[in-house]
């Protein structure tokens, strides 16, 4: 949200999250409205509907196969995994979850 805060016309903006039972979900969901945005929680074992999941996916493929000597190995290749997505990719994992929503509004099969 720190990096949301820096641009005001996002503010009243939804944030997807999963279903994770890390946190409370009325305790993010005070927080999040707290700084000025909306949360929204996907049902659980919906990778579908998470476009952070394709990102990841690809990220974890890049890294795995690589050798790390140590831990500033690992960062190293995390970063460059993750800054080697280009945004057409990350446009089209959206747009992936968004025809999925449709779907799952249609009350069609995913």
């Amino acid at each position: 949200m720190n990096e949301m805060d820096r641009f005001p016309e996002m503010k009243g903006y939804y944030i997807v999250m999963d279903n994770t039972p890390i946190y409370p979900s009325q305790e993010i969901s005070a927080m999040v409205a707290d700084r000025g945005y909306r949360s929204v929680y996907l049902p659980p074992y919906s990778p579908e509907l998470n476009p952070i999941e394709k990102f990841w996916a690809i990220v974890r493929n890049k890294v795995k196969r690589s050798q790390f000597n140590d831990t500033e190995d690992l960062i190293t290749r995390i970063s460059e995994a993750c800054n080697s997505v280009p945004p057409n990719h990350l446009r089209a994992f959206v747009q992936h979850s968004v025809n999925v929503f449709e779907k799952c509004l249609n009350g069609e099969a995913i």
